[in-house]
């Protein structure tokens, strides 16, 4: 158990509650997790709901507001040491993405930066140099998988200093162990943000080639993005209205309820843009395995890290459509090791996937003040 009692943490965040996406999710995960830890924590970021300033759960938010961007690095810099006068320095400082902690390096604070996935694979010159100098002041540079670590070694070169790989923890609202009866026929859940690489169009050529088997099953498609038309053209083509519902954007209490009732859960991810485009870890699969899905994830990536292939979860790679087919069809017609695979996988990201255990890892990198 860590105590971070009488530690100032202060957390760098792309966005905060109530913006939406992956990146929210883990600077909300982190903040918590210090602050259950006993820490004083303050969040630094900028959203349309801001300015506001003031206790956002167990945290201290101070949000910006959304500005012209030549004017943001300014107002939170402002904002950092106006809360240092009151309070004191901060013993660590946490960049949930490298550019967030661009402030935290310039203003000489130590820090610990993130690094997750597509956010650190573009850019040359001045972009990458600035990259591997943050990097290389940080305490910690931490990746959110094995696979996110390569492609960080791979991008920043020899002198990359050591990584710490933490895994995510799970979604703020973590959906709660699926505890209805087996839906007939089985229900299957995806969410994500709608974009080439989380496949969902080939999850839906795969249903409908399963549909024209003989199989039965229905398919919740929840998120937004730019493939959000494609899909829903897809679904149209393919004539599979009455069985597949492309939701959208999904409130949390829907979000869960779908966890909870799924049979199923789908993203068979790939890598795009020549490798540059992939998925670093995938809190939504976690919070699937949580609630007691079965799911499907693809070989390309850090997803497939979650899984004991067969055990919690299968992986197959994502551009074989018969290999797509293959699995969802063996989820689809065998009950009793769908069940299985659901039970062990939600054993095993409730005891493993948690916002403590990374911070933990991250702390224990830092060494002191926080090692002892």
């Amino acid at each position: 158990m860590i105590d971070l009692a009488g530690r100032r943490i202060w957390v760098m965040a792309k966005g905060y509650a109530a913006d939406e996406g992956g990146m929210q999710t883990y600077a909300e995960g982190v903040a918590q997790a210090y602050a259950a830890a006993g820490a004083s924590v303050t969040v630094f970021t900028q959203t349309r709901a801001g300015p506001r300033q003031g206790p956002h759960g167990p945290v201290l938010l101070t949000d910006v507001g959304a500005h012209r961007p030549a004017l943001l690095p300014w107002r939170i810099a402002r904002a950092m040491r106006q809360r240092a006068r009151l309070e004191g320095a901060p013993h660590l400082v946490h960049g949930t993405t490298w550019r967030t902690s661009l402030l935290p390096m310039v203003l000489g604070l130590p820090y610990a930066t993130t690094f997750h996935g597509r956010e650190f694979m573009y850019g040359g010159g001045t972009r990458l140099a600035l990259m591997r100098r943050i990097a290389g002041r940080a305490r910690v540079v931490c990746a959110v998988s094995r696979y996110t670590a390569g492609k960080l070694r791979e991008r920043l070169g020899a002198k990359c200093q050591p990584v710490t790989v933490a895994w995510n923890g799970l979604g703020e609202n973590a959906p709660s162990p699926a505890t209805a009866q087996p839906n007939d026929p089985p229900l299957i859940f995806s969410l994500c943000r709608l974009e080439p690489r989380k496949n969902i169009a080939a999850c839906v050529t795969a249903l409908a080639s399963l549909r024209d088997q003989g199989l039965a099953f229905r398919y919740v498609i929840g998120g937004r993005g730019p493939a959000l038309a494609e899909v829903q053209d897809l679904v149209a083509r393919l004539q599979l209205g009455d069985r597949v519902r492309v939701a959208g954007f999904l409130p949390a209490e829907e979000t869960a309820r779908l966890y909870a009732e799924a049979d199923i859960f789908l993203h068979p991810q790939v890598a795009a843009d020549g490798g540059r485009d992939f998925e670093g870890f995938g809190i939504a699969i976690a919070d699937a395995m949580a609630a007691g899905c079965a799911v499907v994830v693809g070989t390309e990536g850090g997803a497939i890290e979650l899984i004991e292939q067969a055990v919690t979860g299968l992986a197959v790679d994502g551009r074989d459509k018969g290999a797509l087919e293959e699995a969802i069809r063996h989820l689809l017609t065998r009950a009793d090791e769908r069940k299985a695979m659901a039970q062990a996988a939600e054993i095993h990201a409730r005891a493993t996937f948690r916002w403590d255990r990374h911070v933990a890892r991250i702390l224990d990198a830092a060494g002191a003040p926080f090692s002892g």
